[in-house]
Parts: C-alpha cells; sequence; structure tokens
C-alpha cells in the first residue's frame, strides 16, 4: 500500500505505466464522465464514480489479484481502511472474471486513510480494502480508481 501527495507520486515508480497513470490523474477534473475509460487498453483502465460515503456495516472488503488501484478523489473526502489480505478470513472466493474477492471484516480497526483530493492511494493484491467509508455522516463523492494491470507493474500476487 502507498499512501501520499499527489506531489510526491513520481518518486515511487519510474515506468512508462505509471507516468500514463499519474499524466490521467493530473488531467482529470470532477466533471470526468462517470464510467470505464480505456488509457492504455486493458492494462490500464480509469473508472469513475459517484456515489456517498457509508458506515462501514455497509462496505465491502475486497482484494483484487490482476490489477493494482490507485484511488484518488475527485471531489469529497472519504476514509479508507486497509488490511493485510492472508490475515483475513474469505467471504467470497475469488471471482477472476471481476478480478475480486470480498472478506469478513475483521475484529480489528485496520490501517485508516483519510482520501482527499490531491492525495493518492495505491492498493495491491496483498492489501484488502474497504473503501468509500464515511467520517461522521454520509457525504457525496465522486472518485477515480485507475486498473492497472499487474503485469505492467510486475507484481505477483500476493493474497490468497
Amino acid at each position: 500500500m502507498i499512501f501520499d501527495s499527489l506531489d510526491n507520486a513520481s518518486a515511487y515508480f519510474s515506468a512508462d505505466w505509471w507516468h500514463d497513470t499519474l499524466a490521467y490523474i493530473r488531467s482529470a477534473t470532477p466533471s470526468l464522465a462517470d464510467g470505464a475509460h480505456s488509457v492504455r487498453g486493458e492494462a490500464i483502465v480509469a473508472r469513475v464514480h459517484q456515489g456517498h460515503t457509508r458506515p462501514a456495516s455497509e462496505a465491502v472488503l475486497e482484494s483484487h489479484r490482476a490489477y493494482v488501484d490507485v484511488h484518488v478523489v475527485l471531489d469529497g473526502r472519504e476514509t479508507i481502511a486497509v488490511w493485510p489480505a492472508d490475515r483475513l478470513h474469505v467471504r467470497i472466493p475469488y471471482n477472476d472474471q471481476q478480478d475480486v474477492m470480498f472478506y469478513d471484516p475483521p475484529a480489528d480497526e485496520g490501517a485508516r486513510l483519510n482520501l482527499t483530493p490531491g492525495f493518492f492511494a495505491v492498493f495491491f493484491p496483498q492489501d484488502a480494502h474497504m473503501t468509500q467509508l464515511m467520517e461522521q455522516r454520509p457525504a457525496a463523492i465522486k472518485k477515480l480508481v485507475m486498473k492497472i494491470s499487474v503485469k505492467l507493474v510486475g507484481h505477483a500476487s500476493r493474497a490468497r
């Protein structure tokens, strides 16, 4: 997992896939249309959606194997909770068509990130994450999630 300011993002990777990802993120505005946008075929896809933050009891805990996620808030703010996937109990086994596995929320709180515009979070296959969590009450949010193939990143999945 990586969590940092977009001002520092270029320090993490030097590969072309990261350059393309950052260029897309930096050009994104809250007026960007919802839906999937191809950045580099299926190797890099931008998914934009809007909704509302929610209590943890209504959220899902997930991880992915085929893609690394880069989360960016375009408008609003959210809390994200993160746990090591290999320490969690699988609720719904991996679905390779949707590249997702769901977990039972653990008793501990995990690491909590407050994601606001100007910051980003990267979740690798070993990082189970629960997104769009509210702070004090539900609030509107617009997000950009960059889906980057693990083949580009060169990352082997350690999630079960």
